[in-house]
């Protein structure tokens, strides 16, 4: 069993977190660092929080390459019901679908670095706001006390394509079959404030919120920041 010190490897300090957190924040000198296969690994950051944000948060900036190799949808709504013993036949709808492919675009992709239900939802209206992101803290400034996150580098790789299946599908018309994948991927951290409302999250200045009960990991964030107060 491998065994790593939760020690800034720029300024020496000790890193905090909760007990299932891949991600760790450093408040002193404002490095981010990543539990990988060989020890800790250094990760791009944003911090947007100032230090006396109650509720600061990471989420994943994700930005990539989309390419549509195949988009299918329907040409008009259709209903079918389905009986026991019944199969479905993909000639019975070919002259009401439409299919399109070879597009790509650059895209940046927003969500939470911890697990949330809905995470993909909740990053499709994320990334439609990231114009509305507080400015990044300047250099020097006093930084907020960070809880970590538990969405490893790889795995925010794999929701980022998710995010974008998702933004697909909102789209007004009826997809039937999508194939994306995605291509010059580069992460980064950015920190959000964040701000509790009765029940619901609210993240930054964007709008967007979660409930607190969706995420699984909640009680031990809460914990961690009336144990730093």
């Amino acid at each position: 069993m491998r065994i790593t010190r939760l020690v800034c490897s720029n300024c020496g300090s000790i890193l905090s977190g909760l007990g299932r957190d891949r991600l760790f924040f450093c408040s002193n000198c404002g490095s981010g660092w990543s539990n990988g296969d060989k020890g800790l690994e250094p990760l791009e950051i944003q911090c947007r929080a100032s230090a006396d944000s109650s509720l600061p948060l990471p989420f994943w900036m994700v930005k990539a390459t989309t390419h549509v190799l195949k988009r299918t949808v329907r040409n008009e709504f259709t209903t079918t019901m389905l009986r026991f013993g019944s199969s479905y036949e993909e000639d019975v709808l070919a002259k009401k679908k439409s299919e399109t492919g070879g597009l790509a675009e650059k895209r940046t992709f927003l969500f939470p670095a911890f697990p949330v239900d809905g995470l993909p939802g909740i990053g499709v209206n994320l990334s439609e706001h990231i114009s509305n992101l507080p400015p990044v803290v300047e250099s020097g400034n006093s930084l907020p006390d960070i809880c970590g996150g538990s969405i490893s580098p790889m795995d925010a790789a794999v929701l980022a394509r998710c995010v974008a299946v998702g933004q697909e599908t909102e789209k007004a018309d009826w997809i039937a079959e999508i194939e994306i994948v995605l291509s010059s991927v580069k992460t980064a951290i950015v920190i959000l404030p964040c701000f509790l409302e009765v029940e619901k999250v609210f993240i930054a200045e964007t709008g967007v919120a979660f409930f607190r009960r969706s995420t699984p990991e909640w009680d031990g964030i809460v914990d961690y920041y009336s144990r730093r107060t």
